[in-house]
């Protein structure tokens, strides 16, 4: 009889859980919530290294392609360090996205701020484009590569630096394993990076 009694209970609970269940109904949509803020790495954009890459595929396919990298994250524009009172180091970044797949970054090195020549190096280059389905061409620096510039433009009030440069790539510098040709110019804001040095033997800051 006792365990009627508590079957015939526990059937009664359930039999109101389910009817509840089949009465609720949902609300309205309440109102949308606030913007989030922006992501903590914000992308920048000021001036370029824009250009054409040219040469042969691993295959014997012959490309010429162009690029335009203008964002830059986390760091100025561009920097003017001295290395000495005769060596002057500019420093220029660009790339499409943070990872890096489509990037350069050069170094372009003179005796002066204002010097018109000098010698510029591709530091890192890297370019990607899709050939169609499950097919990408990518073509890497493997090492850098140097040359020498003319027509540099460097305002030292604006901070504005201009240039073109033109680098031709061995096999062994590049991912295509062929001669390849990597021609363009840049434009950036330079900002000047500026060091106290602690004379009497102290050590530089």
């Amino acid at each position: 009889m006792k365990t009627v009694k508590i079957r015939t209970f526990a059937t009664g609970i359930a039999a109101c859980i389910l009817l509840m269940t089949a009465c609720k109904k949902e609300g309205p949509a309440g109102p949308a919530g606030a913007n989030g803020t922006n992501g903590l790495i914000a992308v920048n954009t000021d001036g370029f290294i824009r250009g054409n890459v040219s040469g042969t595929r691993q295959d014997g396919t012959p490309f010429n392609e162009a690029f335009d990298y203008q964002n830059y994250w986390s760091t100025p524009s561009a920097t003017l360090d001295s290395n000495n009172i005769a060596s002057y180091d500019f420093n220029i970044g660009r790339s499409v996205d943070i990872f890096g797949t489509n990037s350069a970054s050069i170094t372009i090195n003179t005796t002066s701020k204002t010097a018109s020549s000098g010698t510029i190096s591709l530091n890192s280059f890297s370019f990607t484009k899709s050939l169609g389905t499950n097919q990408l061409f990518a073509f890497s620096l493997t090492s850098n590569a140097s040359s020498t510039i003319t027509g540099l433009v460097y305002n030292t009030t604006s901070g504005l630096y201009t240039g073109n440069f033109s680098f031709t790539l061995t096999g062994l510098q590049n991912s295509t394993g062929n001669t390849a040709t990597v021609n363009g110019s840049f434009e950036a804001t330079v900002t000047q990076m500026h060091y106290m040095m602690l004379h009497n033997g102290g050590a530089a800051l």
